[in-house]
Protein backbone atom coordinates (compact mmCIF):
# COMPACT_ATOMS: atom_id res chain seq x y z
CA UNK A 1 0.00 0.00 0.00
CA UNK A 2 1.55 3.36 -1.28
CA UNK A 3 1.79 6.00 1.96
CA UNK A 4 1.23 9.34 0.65
CA UNK A 5 3.27 12.16 2.45
CA UNK A 6 1.40 13.66 5.24
CA UNK A 7 0.59 17.52 4.89
CA UNK A 8 -0.29 19.24 8.25
CA UNK A 9 -3.08 21.41 8.74
CA UNK A 10 -1.80 24.67 8.60
CA UNK A 11 -0.07 23.54 5.04
CA UNK A 12 -3.54 22.31 3.77
CA UNK A 13 -5.00 25.53 4.56
CA UNK A 14 -2.35 27.28 3.05
CA UNK A 15 -3.02 25.55 -0.25
CA UNK A 16 -6.67 25.84 -0.48
CA UNK A 17 -6.74 29.39 -0.33
CA UNK A 18 -4.01 29.39 -2.49
CA UNK A 19 -6.48 27.67 -4.86
CA UNK A 20 -9.95 29.68 -3.83
CA UNK A 21 -7.91 32.38 -5.12
CA UNK A 22 -7.11 31.12 -8.40
CA UNK A 23 -10.26 29.88 -8.54
CA UNK A 24 -12.23 33.24 -8.13
CA UNK A 25 -9.34 35.12 -10.47
CA UNK A 26 -9.99 32.57 -13.53
CA UNK A 27 -13.71 32.89 -12.79
CA UNK A 28 -14.01 36.66 -13.06
CA UNK A 29 -11.89 36.43 -16.07
CA UNK A 30 -13.95 34.38 -18.03
CA UNK A 31 -17.71 34.62 -16.56
CA UNK A 32 -19.79 34.38 -19.78
CA UNK A 33 -21.98 37.51 -20.75
CA UNK A 34 -20.18 40.00 -18.12
CA UNK A 35 -18.05 41.55 -19.90
CA UNK A 36 -16.09 38.17 -19.87
CA UNK A 37 -13.03 39.33 -21.73
CA UNK A 38 -12.37 43.03 -20.14
CA UNK A 39 -8.50 44.03 -19.01
CA UNK A 40 -9.96 45.11 -16.00
CA UNK A 41 -12.86 47.09 -15.23
CA UNK A 42 -11.20 50.41 -15.31
CA UNK A 43 -10.09 49.34 -19.09
CA UNK A 44 -10.22 52.70 -21.44
CA UNK A 45 -10.70 51.94 -24.94
CA UNK A 46 -10.55 55.45 -25.85
CA UNK A 47 -6.54 54.58 -25.85
CA UNK A 48 -6.79 52.20 -28.53
CA UNK A 49 -7.14 53.01 -32.59
CA UNK A 50 -11.08 51.39 -32.32
CA UNK A 51 -12.89 54.05 -29.67
CA UNK A 52 -16.10 52.25 -28.96
CA UNK A 53 -19.19 54.07 -30.37
CA UNK A 54 -23.61 54.30 -30.44
CA UNK A 55 -23.98 50.65 -31.02
CA UNK A 56 -20.55 49.31 -30.77
CA UNK A 57 -20.48 50.99 -26.94
CA UNK A 58 -23.66 48.62 -26.38
CA UNK A 59 -21.98 45.54 -27.31
CA UNK A 60 -20.14 42.91 -25.26
CA UNK A 61 -16.39 42.58 -25.13
CA UNK A 62 -16.27 38.81 -26.96
CA UNK A 63 -18.54 39.59 -29.85
CA UNK A 64 -15.79 41.05 -31.25
CA UNK A 65 -12.72 39.64 -29.52
CA UNK A 66 -13.50 36.02 -30.25
CA UNK A 67 -11.80 33.56 -28.18
CA UNK A 68 -10.07 35.98 -26.22
CA UNK A 69 -7.93 37.52 -28.97
CA UNK A 70 -6.91 41.16 -28.72
CA UNK A 71 -4.22 41.79 -30.52
CA UNK A 72 -4.91 42.06 -34.47
CA UNK A 73 -8.67 42.79 -34.26
CA UNK A 74 -9.75 44.79 -37.36
CA UNK A 75 -10.78 48.28 -37.27
CA UNK A 76 -12.36 48.51 -40.81
CA UNK A 77 -16.33 47.94 -41.08
CA UNK A 78 -16.07 45.98 -43.59
CA UNK A 79 -13.81 43.11 -42.12
CA UNK A 80 -16.74 42.48 -39.40
CA UNK A 81 -19.77 43.75 -41.51
CA UNK A 82 -19.62 40.58 -44.27
CA UNK A 83 -20.35 37.13 -44.20
CA UNK A 84 -17.06 35.62 -44.52
CA UNK A 85 -14.99 37.16 -41.50
CA UNK A 86 -15.00 35.58 -37.94
CA UNK A 87 -17.02 38.19 -36.19
CA UNK A 88 -20.61 38.25 -36.65
CA UNK A 89 -21.95 41.60 -37.63
CA UNK A 90 -24.87 42.76 -39.70
CA UNK A 91 -23.14 43.03 -43.58
CA UNK A 92 -24.70 45.02 -46.29
CA UNK A 93 -28.24 44.64 -47.59
CA UNK A 94 -28.07 42.49 -51.22
CA UNK A 95 -29.95 45.90 -52.85
CA UNK A 96 -26.55 48.33 -51.42
CA UNK A 97 -25.26 49.66 -54.36
CA UNK A 98 -21.74 48.62 -56.09
CA UNK A 99 -19.29 50.28 -54.16
CA UNK A 100 -14.60 50.00 -53.85
CA UNK A 101 -14.76 52.03 -50.84
CA UNK A 102 -15.06 51.22 -47.02
CA UNK A 103 -18.14 51.45 -45.36
CA UNK A 104 -17.57 54.82 -43.54
CA UNK A 105 -16.89 56.53 -47.49
CA UNK A 106 -20.77 56.98 -46.68
CA UNK A 107 -21.87 55.81 -43.27
CA UNK A 108 -21.28 56.35 -39.53
CA UNK A 109 -21.87 54.68 -36.08
CA UNK A 110 -24.60 57.37 -35.45
CA UNK A 111 -26.98 56.16 -37.90
CA UNK A 112 -25.85 53.49 -39.85
CA UNK A 113 -29.24 53.00 -41.53
CA UNK A 114 -29.47 56.64 -43.45
CA UNK A 115 -26.46 57.87 -45.80
CA UNK A 116 -25.26 61.16 -44.67
CA UNK A 117 -23.03 61.52 -47.51
CA UNK A 118 -21.95 59.47 -50.51
CA UNK A 119 -18.31 59.80 -51.65
CA UNK A 120 -19.32 58.75 -55.40
CA UNK A 121 -15.85 58.93 -56.09
CA UNK A 122 -16.09 55.02 -54.85
CA UNK A 123 -19.63 54.27 -56.26
CA UNK A 124 -19.19 51.57 -59.08
CA UNK A 125 -21.54 52.03 -62.26
CA UNK A 126 -23.38 54.82 -64.17
CA UNK A 127 -25.98 57.82 -62.03
CA UNK A 128 -28.77 56.09 -63.27
CA UNK A 129 -27.91 52.82 -61.48
CA UNK A 130 -28.72 54.48 -58.43
CA UNK A 131 -30.80 57.76 -59.06
CA UNK A 132 -33.52 55.99 -60.49
CA UNK A 133 -36.08 56.62 -58.29
CA UNK A 134 -35.99 53.75 -55.66
CA UNK A 135 -32.49 53.55 -54.88
CA UNK A 136 -32.26 57.39 -54.39
CA UNK A 137 -34.35 60.33 -56.33
CA UNK A 138 -34.22 60.11 -60.00
CA UNK A 139 -34.99 61.96 -63.18
CA UNK A 140 -37.56 65.09 -62.43
CA UNK A 141 -40.78 64.29 -64.16
CA UNK A 142 -39.97 67.90 -65.92
CA UNK A 143 -36.49 67.09 -66.45
CA UNK A 144 -36.29 67.73 -70.62
CA UNK A 145 -36.89 65.01 -72.69
CA UNK A 146 -32.96 63.89 -73.84
CA UNK A 147 -31.01 60.66 -74.17
CA UNK A 148 -27.73 61.44 -72.79
CA UNK A 149 -26.19 60.25 -69.58
CA UNK A 150 -26.59 62.12 -66.60
CA UNK A 151 -22.98 62.81 -66.17
CA UNK A 152 -22.95 64.35 -69.45
CA UNK A 153 -24.98 67.32 -68.05
CA UNK A 154 -24.12 67.00 -64.68
CA UNK A 155 -21.41 66.51 -62.12
CA UNK A 156 -21.42 65.07 -58.57
CA UNK A 157 -19.95 68.48 -57.61
CA UNK A 158 -22.52 71.08 -58.68
CA UNK A 159 -26.07 68.63 -59.95
CA UNK A 160 -27.07 72.29 -62.05
CA UNK A 161 -27.18 72.06 -65.37
CA UNK A 162 -23.76 72.23 -67.47
CA UNK A 163 -24.73 74.05 -70.69
CA UNK A 164 -21.91 73.66 -71.56
CA UNK A 165 -22.37 71.03 -73.99
CA UNK A 166 -25.64 71.84 -74.90
CA UNK A 167 -26.26 71.60 -79.13
CA UNK A 168 -29.42 73.01 -79.32
CA UNK A 169 -31.22 76.13 -79.56
CA UNK A 170 -32.21 78.12 -75.89
CA UNK A 171 -35.68 78.09 -76.94
CA UNK A 172 -36.52 73.96 -77.04
CA UNK A 173 -35.80 73.85 -73.66
CA UNK A 174 -36.79 77.82 -71.97
CA UNK A 175 -40.17 77.59 -72.94
CA UNK A 176 -41.64 77.69 -70.12
CA UNK A 177 -42.78 74.35 -69.88
CA UNK A 178 -39.37 72.33 -69.92
CA UNK A 179 -37.71 75.79 -68.23
CA UNK A 180 -37.89 79.22 -67.39
CA UNK A 181 -38.95 80.70 -70.67
CA UNK A 182 -39.00 84.34 -71.85
CA UNK A 183 -40.31 86.72 -69.38
CA UNK A 184 -44.21 88.58 -70.61
CA UNK A 185 -41.91 91.83 -70.48
CA UNK A 186 -39.20 90.99 -72.56
CA UNK A 187 -38.83 93.28 -75.85
CA UNK A 188 -39.95 92.19 -79.10
CA UNK A 189 -36.94 90.57 -80.84
CA UNK A 190 -36.43 88.00 -83.65
CA UNK A 191 -33.25 86.99 -82.51
CA UNK A 192 -32.08 83.54 -80.80
CA UNK A 193 -31.71 84.27 -76.63
CA UNK A 194 -27.81 83.20 -77.44
CA UNK A 195 -27.73 86.10 -79.24
CA UNK A 196 -27.94 88.46 -76.50
CA UNK A 197 -27.77 86.22 -73.93
CA UNK A 198 -25.26 84.03 -72.08
CA UNK A 199 -25.32 80.89 -69.64
CA UNK A 200 -23.23 82.62 -66.91
CA UNK A 201 -25.44 84.93 -66.16
CA UNK A 202 -28.45 85.32 -67.18
CA UNK A 203 -30.08 88.67 -66.62
CA UNK A 204 -26.75 90.90 -65.74
CA UNK A 205 -24.66 90.17 -68.97
CA UNK A 206 -27.29 90.47 -71.25
CA UNK A 207 -25.74 91.98 -74.73
CA UNK A 208 -28.40 93.80 -77.06
CA UNK A 209 -28.46 93.45 -80.73
CA UNK A 210 -30.44 96.33 -81.62
CA UNK A 211 -30.06 95.22 -85.35
CA UNK A 212 -32.63 92.85 -84.69
CA UNK A 213 -35.32 94.26 -81.96
CA UNK A 214 -38.45 95.29 -83.45
CA UNK A 215 -39.87 98.95 -82.80
CA UNK A 216 -38.21 101.96 -82.14
CA UNK A 217 -35.90 103.49 -79.17
CA UNK A 218 -38.95 104.44 -76.74
CA UNK A 219 -40.57 100.56 -77.10
CA UNK A 220 -37.58 99.70 -74.73
CA UNK A 221 -36.27 102.64 -73.31
CA UNK A 222 -39.26 103.91 -71.73
CA UNK A 223 -38.20 103.70 -68.01
CA UNK A 224 -39.44 100.25 -67.24
CA UNK A 225 -37.83 97.57 -69.74
CA UNK A 226 -34.53 99.45 -70.35
CA UNK A 227 -32.80 102.92 -68.93
CA UNK A 228 -35.48 105.98 -70.61
CA UNK A 229 -34.79 109.45 -71.31
CA UNK A 230 -32.72 111.27 -68.36
CA UNK A 231 -34.93 114.16 -66.67
CA UNK A 232 -32.03 117.00 -67.52
CA UNK A 233 -32.56 115.95 -71.33
CA UNK A 234 -33.54 118.54 -73.84
CA UNK A 235 -36.78 118.99 -74.47
CA UNK A 236 -37.51 117.77 -78.17
CA UNK A 237 -40.32 115.54 -79.69
CA UNK A 238 -37.74 113.83 -82.53
CA UNK A 239 -37.04 110.05 -82.27
CA UNK A 240 -34.13 108.65 -80.05
CA UNK A 241 -32.45 107.47 -83.34
CA UNK A 242 -32.34 111.09 -85.27
CA UNK A 243 -29.84 111.90 -82.43
CA UNK A 244 -28.68 109.27 -80.68
CA UNK A 245 -27.23 106.15 -82.14
CA UNK A 246 -26.64 102.26 -80.96
CA UNK A 247 -23.01 102.06 -81.80
CA UNK A 248 -22.55 105.18 -79.74
CA UNK A 249 -25.27 106.56 -77.35
CA UNK A 250 -23.23 109.68 -76.56
CA UNK A 251 -22.11 111.89 -77.89
CA UNK A 252 -25.46 112.63 -79.52
CA UNK A 253 -25.46 114.30 -82.98
CA UNK A 254 -28.58 116.98 -83.58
Amino acid sequence: MYNYPRISKPGLRKNLRLALVILLLTAGYYAPGSGALERGADFNHDETNFPLEFKHALSSCESCHVKGIFAGTPAKCAACHSNSGRIQASAPSSQHIRVVGDCDFCHTPTLWERVVRVDHAVVVGSCGSCHNGVIAEGKNAAHVSSGNFCEDCHTTFNWRFNHFNTISNCVLCHNGAIAEGKNPDHILSTVSCEDCHGTSDWAQQARVDHGSVLGTCFSCHNGVIAQGKDALHIPSSNDCSLCHSVLGWTPATP
